[in-house]
């Protein structure tokens, strides 16, 4: 039975297949008595013994390396969220999983979150990012230190160490993006062959998953079919090659072994391991661009009843806003409306509307970490904006030019004495404590409090807009606030990578001063674009001044080798020539004696 407990609370009355629920872990409570340390506690030293519960619609946190960006645990805490997503192409280290013999404790603990429910999925969640294709014994992930291959054997040794509360499936996701120059992503048409393989890949991963959460060994199983295909292959070869006919026959011999099974080998798994009793499994939807296969995948995937939830990944789409929408509608339409839907890629909060509409529950907190990474302080709400709201003119007002945000890097907050947004009670402007004039001079003089009182806001302003959705489901009313929504707040304008001209001043700056100080660090956060840039270009530098250093060495001694060689020979040479030289010396002495004999024997005759 899984410790995972879904909720629908409310579904909308209206057209939009919109609702509200909860999901929850099923843990014991902690006795006192089993208390042994502050990683059982919370900040406040209270007794951890039940998950916090999340709301749906809502999110999970999104962390980099396991941690929330900018937000300390005190303020984290503050935070209106009950799980957290912890990519494992982030978190695991180069000792890992061989290392996991010495792993004491499950990663909530390692992280200082055991009062969150837990997920972990194999890549980022909230970008795309291109990596090598996957195969059949491995998924490609992009780690710290590189690409690296994740086999299924090592996926198994990973959850069994880290026991999150909700781990996602192996996946073979492809897209038809490709990465440009200029940011900017482009399709290139995966063949249909291709996907359907992807298809078929992972729901085969998934079966065996599922499998080894019982306590099977599932790999074993896979080995001794594996050993039964090649043995029937090689019995069939060898009668045929005696025939003599082998070589007409291998397709025969091919399909035959496609339709091979466990129960036809008189196989019978046994349970070797441990089930994965506080773990439940989220399966992948994939199919790429193809709405045929997106549909088959989630019709074979929704088969699985052990399957707890499912995910649906929309950054790996091409096309338009709408072309993306459909796709993800033909995945949802597949899936069982009792167990939860995660997706990824609906960032925006208009986006977020719109999937919701079609029956989305969760997904991650991505969008405050880039407003906080701009600057930008959130100002949007869900319903009627607020009176204090300034719009694009900078007066208050409710009109359809309202902004969405403000960016605090503009000279125009220099000397404004006022909190980020009138009204709101997030831990930057409750009580008017920080002001934009405060953030706007912790901005420019680099200081981290900056994007930690912003985060705070944005992921307050977040959370709040996912209130009062929840609220809209719950009075009926969705549909026409998500209109309101739209037209009150716009489109959220795309993303060009371009940073602030006060923001690029500040980096470059620190850049120069601490390539004087010859203290450069190599943190993003800590130097930003431009220091990185210089780093990078440091690094190149020194990197070609050592190839060419190493290339005139390898050239130094090679020619040091050519002298030794010709020198050598031209030795040789000399000596086979003196040798001759004595030969031929030599045979000249024995003929001059034998010209000498007969002429003594002449004179005493």
């Amino acid at each position: 039975m899984s410790p995972l407990t879904f909720n629908i609370i409310r579904q909308s009355t209206q057209l939009s297949a919109a609702r509200r629920g909860t999901v929850a872990m099923t843990q014991a409570p902690a006795a006192p008595s089993t208390i042994t340390s502050d990683m059982d506690k919370d900040l406040s030293g209270t007794a951890v013994a039940t998950k916090r519960v999340i709301e749906t619609p809502g999110c999970f946190m999104y962390t980099v390396k396991g941690s929330v960006p900018h937000l300390t645990p005190d303020t984290l805490r503050l935070q209106r969220y009950g799980g957290v997503n912890v990519s494992i192409e982030q978190i695991m280290q180069d000792h890992q999983p061989s290392g996991f013999d010495k792993w004491p404790f499950t990663l909530s603990k390692y992280l200082h979150l055991q009062d969150f429910i837990l997920m972990c999925d194999i890549r980022d969640s909230s970008r795309y990012t291109k990596v090598p294709y996957n195969s059949n014994r491995y998924v490609s992930m992009l780690t710290q230190q590189g690409v690296r291959q994740l086999t299924l054997e090592d996926y198994f040794k990973v959850v069994r160490a880290y026991e999150p509360d909700i781990v996602a499936a192996f996946a073979d996701t492809i897209s038809d993006l490709d990465q440009t120059e200029t940011g900017k992503l482009i399709g290139t048409e995966t063949g249909s062959k291709r996907v359907k393989k992807s298809v078929d890949r992972s729901l085969k991963w998934l079966d065996q998953i599922l499998r080894e959460r019982q306590g099977y060994d599932a790999l074993a199983e896979e080995r001794a079919m594996e050993e039964a295909k090649k043995k029937l292959r090689k019995e069939k070869m060898e009668g045929q090659s005696q025939a003599g006919d082998g070589y007409g026959t291998v397709n025969q011999i091919v399909q035959e072994t496609k339709h091979l099974t466990l129960d036809s080998l008189g196989i019978e798994g046994k349970k070797t391991g441990t089930p994965w009793t506080g773990v439940s499994v989220f399966a992948h939807v994939v199919g790429a661009q193809m709405e045929q296969e997106r549909i088959r995948s989630a019709q074979e995937t929704a088969k699985r009843s052990d399957v707890d939830g499912f995910i649906i990944d929309t950054l790996a789409l091409p096309g338009s806003r709408d072309d993306v929408l459909k796709l993800l509608k033909a995945s949802i339409d597949q899936l069982p409306t009792e167990k939860p839907r995660i997706v990824y890629g609906m960032q925006a909060p208009e986006d977020v509307l719109r999937a919701i509409a079609l029956g989305a529950d969760l997904f991650d907190t991505s969008y405050p970490l880039q407003l906080t990474e701009d600057g930008k302080a959130s100002l949007y709400s869900f319903g009627a904006p607020s009176a204090a709201t300034p719009n694009e003119n900078g007066s208050s007002g409710t009109n359809a030019t309202v902004k969405r945000w403000i960016n605090l890097w503009d000279d125009e907050h220099a000397d404004k004495f006022v909190p980020l947004l009138e009204g709101c009670d997030c831990y930057a402007c409750k009580g008017g404590r920080h002001t934009r004039a405060y953030i706007n001079h912790l901005l420019k003089a680099h200081e981290m409090l900056a994007t930690v009182l912003l985060m705070s806001h944005n992921m307050h302003q977040y959370s709040k807009f996912f209130s009062n959705v929840r609220q809209s489901i719950q009075d009926g009313t969705f549909e026409q606030l998500s209109t309101t929504f739209v037209e009150t707040f716009g489109a959220e304008p795309e993303r060009t990578g371009e940073i602030h001209a006060a923001q690029a001043a500040v980096e470059a700056a620190l850049s120069k001063r601490n390539r004087l100080d010859g203290n450069v660090s190599n943190d993003g956060g800590a130097a930003g674009i431009a220091a990185k840039l210089a780093v990078e270009e440091e690094r190149k530098q020194k990197k070609d001044q050592m190839k060419e250093a190493r290339r005139a060495r390898k050239k130094e001694e090679g020619m040091k080798r050519m002298v030794n060689k010709k020198e050598m020979r031209m030795e040789k040479k000399m000596r086979e020539e003196q040798q001759l030289e004595d030969q031929q010396e030599q045979g000249q002495g024995l003929v001059q004696q034998g010209q000498d004999i007969p002429e003594e024997k002449s004179e005493k005759s």
